[in-house]
């Protein structure tokens, strides 16, 4: 049962990955090739990012409140209708697609803030949580399949089916993912704490189940202390919402080279993917975290300062799939160290406090590329400062006191197991 459990659910997110892929990457491109300006760019990823800041949080509520594949399936039925609103607004309203794409964008959002909490609290039921860092590397393995295979089809399909053509086929993406994950089933309960017996659980109100997570997450000093320094890096959107940018201006790149980045930079992710277990358990957290963070801000600089398009894809990958062995360990922990009822909510308040400064400094970068200002040197100046937060990693006590990633901790939310 657990391993058809794990067959279906990274069948599901390899879908909903190759539907996401192929949404995002057209619709950036597609906005870049009619408006030109940077700034329309910058505005794709500082859009997408508000509604994590301000509606995750109620998202994490809900999430918490209902069963998790409930949740997954509300934000496939929105993902679905969004690419048939987006075809409609092409055919019939031409003149106001950009409008569209943008409300579009906060729909799409809102989506996988309902999807990626409930994923992360339904694995734990689905395959126990001994296995969360293994099934949590196939899924990066896997998704990073489906964008390569995304970003390898998104222009063909583009050419051959039209705008239309390309959300129509998003749509029925999500609906073959929505059908897969019907048939997954619980095989681990969550565990209720024993004082509570069989009484009914008492009503509370949405703003004190937020303040409960919120709560849960000041509790817990290291995944809070590494919250606030995933949003601190998050400042680097000042240059990585430039990416197409940098390409096709600093590296004089074509649609054709766009696409390798991603490309080479999906194979390098679907490779560290199999073999997450070892590539998080080489050292303890804290050190895993500073070698890939410190190293992927030095490849990040490198981007800027190189003129050689293929040093930069080099520089890129390097990047790439060192941060994903981090986004693989990080992901993890939220998992394990924190309590099943309460994972909706602290996973969206993570995303939420993560992504506040991606706005500002998104739409600041297309600005200053508007400016004229060479993005090349926001490359190099976001790359520098990522490397000096790495450090935060060794010098913080309560970073450092993170064992192993446990798998016998049964998703009690015990930090003690997994915490010295």
């Amino acid at each position: 049962m657990i391993k058809r459990n794990m067959s279906l659910i990274v069948t599901n997110q390899f879908l909903t990955k190759l539907a996401d892929s192929i949404f995002t990457i057209s619709i950036m491109w597609y906005m870049y090739e009619i408006t030109g300006s940077p700034l329309s760019s910058a505005l794709i990823t500082a859009v997408g990012s508000l509604s994590s800041v301000f509606i995750a949080p109620i998202i994490g509520v809900l999430v918490d409140r209902s069963e998790p594949k409930s949740s997954m399936q509300i934000g496939y039925l929105a993902m679905i209708i969004v690419g048939v609103f987006l075809s409609l607004a092409y055919l019939f309203w031409l003149d106001g697609v950009a409008f569209a794409i943008y409300a579009a964008l906060i729909i799409h959002d809102i989506c996988m803030t309902f999807i990626g909490p409930a994923k992360n609290k339904l694995l734990p039921r689905i395959v126990g949580v001994n296995r969360i860092v293994k099934v949590n590397g196939y899924i990066t393995s896997t998704s990073s399949t489906a964008s390569l295979i995304g970003q390898a089809i998104s222009g063909v399909l583009i050419t051959i089916m039209g705008f239309v053509g390309v959300m129509l086929f998003h749509s029925g993406v999500y609906i073959v993912a929505s059908i897969l994950l019907i048939f997954v089933i619980n095989v681990a309960a969550p565990r209720v704490n024993e004082e509570q017996g069989d009484t009914p659980k008492r009503k509370t109100s949405m703003f004190s189940e937020m303040k409960e997570g919120w709560a849960v997450l000041l509790r817990n000093r290291a995944l809070f202390k590494l919250t606030i320094l995933a949003s601190a890096m998050n400042a680097t959107t000042i240059a990585g919402a430039l990416a197409v940018v940098l390409i096709t201006d600093h590296y004089g790149g074509s649609a054709f080279q766009f696409g390798l980045f991603g490309a080479f930079a999906a194979v390098s992710s679907i490779l560290v993917g199999l073999v997450a277990d070892k590539a998080t358990s080489f050292a303890r957290p804290a050190i895993v975290m500073f070698s890939t963070m410190s190293v992927s801000a030095i490849a990040f600089l490198s981007m800027g300062l190189t003129t050689a398009l293929y040093l930069g894809i080099l520089f890129f990958v390097i990047m790439n799939t060192l941060m994903t062995v981090f986004g693989i360990l990080w992901s993890s922990l939220l998992i394990v160290l924190v309590e099943d009822k309460f994972r909706g909510r602290v996973f969206t308040l993570n995303g939420a406090i993560s992504s506040f400064l991606m706005p500002g400094f998104a739409i600041a970068g297309g600005i200053i590329a508007e400016w004229g200002i060479p993005v090349n040197q926001l490359f190099v100046g976001a790359g520098i400062w990522v490397l000096l937060l790495s450090f935060f990693l060794l010098v913080d006590p309560d970073i450092r006191g993170i064992r192993k990633v446990s798998g016998k901790m049964a998703g009690s939310g015990d930090t003690t197991v997994a915490v010295e």
